[in-house]
């Protein structure tokens, strides 16, 4: 019997391929099948444990899953009532240096942000023609002065009469209020500054010509600053001067400097319905303060002692009674409370709290009355197991 060798040859090869495709199907199902096994998994850590958040909701009393929150222990202190308002500080005294005469700017002496004193020269005209006035200006009164000694002197000989002594006497002193004169120009070639603090323009150029009706400089005593604050005229009989101030830049931030209520406005501005009060700031505090940068004021027209307060966070006013969870026996109990006075992110809580209570200022938007929780955080430190 003759045996075709080369179909016997294409029959094994096929078997042989087909037998390791099944091999390899059977591989990658087993290898997809590992996969969905560990992704059904939980995530455990080397010590085969959940992680913190795992362990913060192990089941409570009766397998009840318990919820990780912070909090605090309710503390009485005392509390500022204020009154905010905004505005933009100001210097208390600014001045525009305006020239005393007209003239060429010959030099500048300081610039923008220059701290200067009282009466220190800021810019210099040109002065020669005024210097030259006034040397012939001494020297007419030098004359005439020496020439109504002489009249004195002859006077007393009776050899002058006194009608030209006393017109050589007029004639010296003229010419004395002439040099005075020629002495001023001189003298107002000189921009000074007539009080202390820092230049803060600088409007003329060397070379430019300059009047006595634009201003040269400014200055500003940076150093005491004031706020011009607008109280609503039902809140005006709240403040009173010498009542303090707290200055704040950033909305809920800490105030950078203090102030002081210098004056109030006798009248109501018919327009805006409000009282301007004054408040004086001492810019030495904080070298953040510049005279036009927009700020916060708290007035604080009160002190409260003794009273409970919370951040703002900590309570809940979805509904129509605020309401606080405190923590007592390792669960959340509901507590409606009313609110009092606020001040940046802290309101007073006027009842409802007693103080002691553990009061959940994180975490409470997952709580329900009665629920289980493990506190993570107490007054801002971790609690000895939540980690």
């Amino acid at each position: 019997m003759k045996v075709d060798t080369k179909r016997f040859e294409r029959r094994v090869t096929t078997r042989s391929k087909g037998r390791h495709l099944r091999l390899a199907v059977l591989a990658l199902l087993a290898a997809t099948a590992t996969v969905l096994l560990a992704g059904c998994g939980t995530d455990v850590d080397e010590n085969g444990g959940g992680g913190q958040m795992a362990r913060a909701a192990e089941g409570g009393p009766g397998g009840e899953r318990m919820i990780p929150v912070s909090a605090r222990i309710a503390v009485t202190e005392a509390l500022e009532v204020t009154l905010r308002g905004s505005t933009n500080l100001k210097a208390q005294e600014t001045v525009e240096v305006i020239p005393k005469q007209g003239g060429l700017v010959a030099t500048i002496h300081h610039e923008e942000g220059d701290r200067v004193q009282e009466n220190q020269v800021l810019a210099r005209l040109d002065d020669e023609e005024w210097r030259l006035q006034a040397a012939q200006a001494r020297a007419r009164a030098q004359s005439a002065s020496e020439r109504a000694s002489r009249a004195r002197a002859l006077a007393e000989l009776d050899l002058i009469s006194e009608q030209e002594v006393g017109n050589l006497v007029s004639d010296s002193a003229v010419a004395a209020s002439d040099l005075e004169l020629a002495e001023l120009r001189v003298r107002n070639a000189e921009i000074r500054s007539p009080i202390a603090g820092v230049v803060t323009h600088r409007y003329i150029e060397r070379g430019s010509q300059v009047g006595t009706t634009n201003p040269a400089f400014e200055v500003a005593d940076l150093d005491r600053l004031e706020a011009q604050v607008a109280v609503p005229e039902r809140q005006a009989a709240r403040v009173q001067v010498g009542q303090a101030a707290r200055i704040l830049v950033q909305e809920g931030g800490e105030p950078i400097a203090t102030g002081r209520v210098e004056r109030i406005r006798p009248v109501v501005d018919p327009e805006s319905g409000t009282v301007q009060v004054t408040i004086s700031v001492s810019a030495r505090e904080d070298t953040r303060l510049r005279p036009g940068q927009f700020v916060n004021v708290d007035i604080v027209t009160e002190t409260l002692g003794d009273r409970i307060t919370l951040p703002r966070t900590a309570v809940l006013v979805d509904g129509a009674v605020p309401r606080v969870f405190v923590v007592r026996d390792g669960r959340a109990l509901e507590r409606e409370v009313s609110l009092g006075y606020s001040r940046g992110d802290r309101i007073e809580i006027a009842s409802g709290l007693e103080p002691g209570d553990t009061v959940v200022v994180v975490g409470q938007d997952n709580l329900r009355p009665n629920a289980p929780v493990r506190l993570m955080e107490l007054d801002g430190a971790p609690v000895d197991g939540s980690d």
